[in-house]
Order: structure tokens, then sequence, then C-alpha cells
């Protein structure tokens, strides 16, 4: 087998590891099932984390944003608060992530890109020095990211401005309305619809009984322990994912194996098909997610390439034990400590 799948599991229970219990929250079948590691890393890989640990993410999350309203205001900056992250659609894989605050700035009188920098610039000033962040950096020049204590939260921060589609201009529903963020060590602004991202992500994963967001998980567990470093973003995966029709992704919960060489045969289109790879489309339906981005190609390899070698290991498990990739393989989500 050519990973070592005892330390994977090790890395999986890392991101599952309860502070306050000091325990390591895994489901009922990862203790008393007699599944390979191989088998277990994938299954528990794929299962949602308690909901539980997302309220007590944006408790923190919350108090981080209270902080920065309060500030703002006394500084005469007029904003927009919104969430976006993993943690709107249930598809993370750190028990305590992940969550983005989108600081939107209303009353642009001058450049957007010059107001944002200076709203960055502000909300560095207020979040230096907090006692109760155990980082905080700015180094990507488009979000600052924190590190928080007691629990430890990863909680990002986005400077960006409205942008007033067609479409929320004729409904006014809040999904249409997009944002720019900027990437100032790059110089390029992206303006994408977030909240119609979200919608649409829920809305097909219930369709399809969770798969969608269990192949998210897997994914991006694989991306998260994969020994060569990949640049593919959560967006990018929940997009790539997204693009499997509802057939594709229909199945019972005894055989989300199946599910596992269709998202391969994915991949490998994106990757070697060109066409593919440049007009792969967000949830929305509205922006290109690797236009003008060729060397994400390369990234989609990688995942490729890790997703391959998973599933032949499985197969070799699963023979093992006088089963395919086929076969019915029940595996309890109820959390155990």
């Amino acid at each position: 087998m050519g990973n070592d799948y005892s330390l994977k599991i090790e890395k999986l229970k890392g991101r599952r590891y309860d502070e306050a219990l000091k325990e390591f929250i895994l489901s009922e079948a990862f203790h008393h099932s007699d599944y390979s590691d191989c088998i277990k890393y994938t299954l528990e890989s794929m299962l949602e984390i308690d909901p539980s640990y997302a309220y007590k993410v944006y408790a923190v999350s919350g108090r981080v944003h209270e902080k920065i309203a309060k500030e703002l205001k006394k500084r005469g900056f007029h904003a927009d608060y919104r969430y976006q992250g993993e943690l709107k659609t249930y598809s993370n894989i750190l028990l305590y992530g992940d969550v983005e605050i989108v600081v939107i700035k209303k009353n642009i009188k001058d450049k957007p890109y010059k107001e944002i920098q200076m709203l960055a610039m502000e909300l560095m000033d207020i979040l230096q020095g907090d006692l109760s962040f155990k980082s905080l950096e700015y180094s990507d020049r488009t979000r600052i990211k924190i590190t928080t204590l007691k629990p430890t939260c990863e909680i990002s921060i986005l400077p960006s401005v409205w942008i007033n589609s067609q479409e929320y201009k004729k409904t006014k529903n809040e999904i249409y309305r997009g944002i720019a963020e900027f990437d100032f060590k790059h110089k390029k602004v992206k303006k994408y619809l977030p909240f119609l991202n979200i919608a649409r992500i829920n809305a097909k994963d219930q369709k399809v009984k969770g798969n969608l967001k269990s192949i998210s998980r897997l994914l991006k567990t694989l991306r998260a322990d994969n020994e060569r470093k990949m640049d593919l973003n959560d967006a990018e995966i929940n997009a790539i994912v997204y693009n499997l029709s509802n057939v594709d992704l229909r199945t019972d919960s005894g055989h989300l194996l199946t599910l596992l060489p269709v998202m391969e045969e994915k991949l490998n289109e994106i990757y070697i098909n060109t066409a593919s790879f440049n007009e792969l489309l967000s949830p929305s339906g509205k922006d290109r997610i690797f236009a003008g981005r060729p060397d994400k190609k390369a990234e989609v390899g990688k995942l490729k390439t890790a997703l391959s070698e998973l599933i032949e290991d499985l197969k070799k498990d699963l023979e093992a034990a006088n089963l395919t990739l086929d076969a019915e393989i029940t595996y309890a989500a109820e959390s155990i400590h």
C-alpha cells in the first residue's frame, strides 16, 4: 500500500480534537468497526462534523464581529457584515472552522480599492494586540486571518464592497447580491456571488441526500493530508464537485464509495480537457473558476492523483475482505467521544 493510513488518521484526528473535553470527536463506526484504516479514513472524512461545534465557532466569530463593528463605527466607517466559508455549507473538515466575516464597506466615495486598503489597515489596527488571538496575519493582502484561543478557531476577515447584480436590482433578493474582494499582493480584483453559491450548494446537496458535501469533505481531506501541497481553495473544490450531475451524485449511505470513481473521472476530464478546465463554472453559474489560471491545472492533477491512489488502496483492502467498491458498507455516523 502506497500510503500510511495510520498516519493520515492521526492527522484527521488532529482536526477533530475537542479542547474542552480533551478528546477526539469521531463516529461510533470509527471506534467499533473492523474496517481497515484506509476504509475508515475515507468514510470518516466524508461525515459531517457535529453542527454543535459550528455554533461554538459562530459564538467566537460573533465576538470578533462585534468588536470590529463597534470600533469601525467609532471611527466613522459604515459597513455591512455577512458570513461565508465552509460552515455556511457544513462542508468543513475542521472541528472548529472555517468561517469568514465579510466586512462590506458602504458609502464608497473614492476609488473602491483605495477605500478597501484603508479599511484593511483599520481592521488590522483594531485587531492587533488582542490577547484572545493566537495569531493575526495579513500576508496574502486579501483577507485577514486570525487564530483564536479557547477554542482554537480559524477565522478570516474579508474587507470588500457590494456589487449589485441585475438579478438583485430586479428581485431585491440578497442571494443575487455580489461582492468584490481585492488582492493587493497581485493587484487583482475578484467579483463573485458568494451567497448564491452557498444557496445552490445547499439546495443541490439536499437533492442528492448529502452526497455533494460528503465528496467535498473527502477531497478537502485529501488536499490537507497530501505530502505535496495543493493550491486549491475550498471554493474551487466545491465548484468541481458541484459540477457533477445529480444523477452521478445519487446513491444511498451504504454505497458512498461508488461515488469515488465518478469523481475521479470528473477530475481527470477537467485536468486533460482544456475546454472543461477553462469553462468550469461556479455554483452561481456566473464565474469561470479557473479561467486565466493555467497554473491551477497542475493542482487539479495533484488532487486527481491523490484520489486515484486512495481508490486503488481501497480496492486492495476491500478485495482482502471479499468486497468491492460497489458493496454495501454500513458506517454509522453517530458521534462518540
